[in-house]
């Protein structure tokens, strides 16, 4: 499996890719190709064409959940599946993986949409749309973790958002479509987060329920931690310590507190748009 970040909030010295606030990266694994987020904008399109890789060729597109920022990069993308219409030589279409709650309203409070741009309707015009609160095996060792049980008190927060219910009332925003990927190398387990609002010990502690591996080899992605107390990190990082893992990727939404507290006894690597790792 090969993993890329096509974008983060920061990008690596001397690669003179770009960056913004949002996630996305692009994973192989045999025959099948994940867009795994989009980012904010059509930033992770031209990231991804300077490191030969093309987006539209995606078997799958997957959003960790349903946020502004991993997934209204999907504008940018859209007219590149589409353009069989003008062009003759359309892309394939790419089944549109995700939770079954991604697709709902969310804005904060006095503020204006922040969930996604596109319904899963709308989508569906560009390929089938596969919505699963379940484990969803992309390959033999690939798996999408579907909702995540949140076991862990002390991961909860506190919602500051709203999110449209199929009745039309807004209730607290919960984010309970965040969600993850694992890929089970011969070594153990490579986590794949876009943001962790599920808390990332809750999604280690399924992904060894899914994949049946005690191990993990790794963790990549947000772990959204900018906004937690010092008690939490502290939490987050003897719980990974405990694990063993042979490296960290933490990247956008971990805030430099946890960075900071991490560096100190775990394999924090430097990460950011254009870090490729194979497994």
């Amino acid at each position: 499996m090969e993993c890329t970040i096509l974008v983060d909030n920061r990008s690596f010295t001397d690669r003179y890719l770009l960056s913004e606030s949002g996630f996305s990266a692009y994973i192989r694994d045999g025959d099948v190709r994940v867009l795994f987020d989009t980012g904010f904008s059509g930033v992770f399109m031209d990231n991804a064409r300077r490191m030969d890789i093309e987006p539209a060729d995606a078997t799958h597109v997957i959003f960790s959940h349903g946020h502004l920022d991993h997934t209204w990069g999907m504008q940018a993308l859209l007219p590149e599946l589409g353009n069989e219409t003008t062009e003759g030589d359309g892309r394939g279409h790419p089944i549109f993986l995700s939770h079954p709650d991604v697709y709902r309203p969310r804005r904060r409070p006095g503020s204006s949409e922040i969930g996604t741009l596109y319904s899963a309707d709308i989508l569906a015009r560009f390929g089938p749309v596969q919505l699963s609160k379940e484990p969803v095996w992309l390959t033999d060792r690939l798996v999408f973790l579907g909702e995540i049980p949140r076991v862990h008190a002390w991961e909860d927060f506190a919602p500051n958002a709203e999110v449209t219910l199929p009745d039309g009332t807004n209730a607290p925003d919960h984010i309970i479509d965040d969600t993850a990927l694992a890929y089970k190398s011969d070594e153990g387990l490579v986590i794949i987060s876009g943001c962790s609002h599920s808390g990332i010990i809750n999604i280690i502690d399924h992904a060894r329920k899914v994949c049946g591996e005690n191990c993990i080899r790794s963790v990549i992605g947000g772990l959204h931690l900018m906004y937690a107390d010092q008690e939490r990190i502290d939490k987050t990082a003897r719980a990974l310590e405990e694990m063993g893992l042979e490296s960290l990727h933490a990247c956008h939404c971990t805030g430099f507190a946890a960075q900071h507290t991490f560096s100190r006894t775990l394999p924090l690597k430097e990460t950011g748009t254009g870090l490729k790792t194979v497994w």
